[in-house]
């Protein structure tokens, strides 16, 4: 009984922190990667968000049927403005502030 409250209570607390992000999808308009920053439209406005220094850099390839993410080693310096992007905010200290970064690699024709 202990263990089933117990994994109820974690999975009640993930749940919680997951509502709390916010993804956002569009083509990159400018990056600061000195700063901290990238600005990318929402909702047909330009929108600069804080990127965590932590951040998460993805790319996203076609790989046959199969769709593969391949972590980015220089991190925000990976992405750059015309990319196409999925970010993933978090609210920390009240600042909504980007956590994670999927770049979407267009196939080769």
């Amino acid at each position: 009984m202990l263990r089933r409250t117990m994994l109820t209570v974690a999975l009640a607390m993930l749940a919680g922190l997951s509502a709390r992000a916010e993804t956002y999808g569009d083509k990159v308009k400018q990056v600061d990667a000195d700063k901290n920053t990238i600005t990318i439209p929402v909702e047909g406005k330009d929108r600069e968000f804080t990127v965590d220094p932590t951040v998460e850099v993805k790319s996203q390839r076609r790989a046959g049927k199969r769709l593969q993410l391949t972590p980015e080693k220089s991190g925000l310096k990976a992405v750059k403005a015309g990319h196409e992007v999925t970010v993933t905010t978090e609210k920390k200290d009240g600042k909504e502030v980007v956590t994670k970064i999927v770049i979407l690699v267009e196939e080769k024709k």
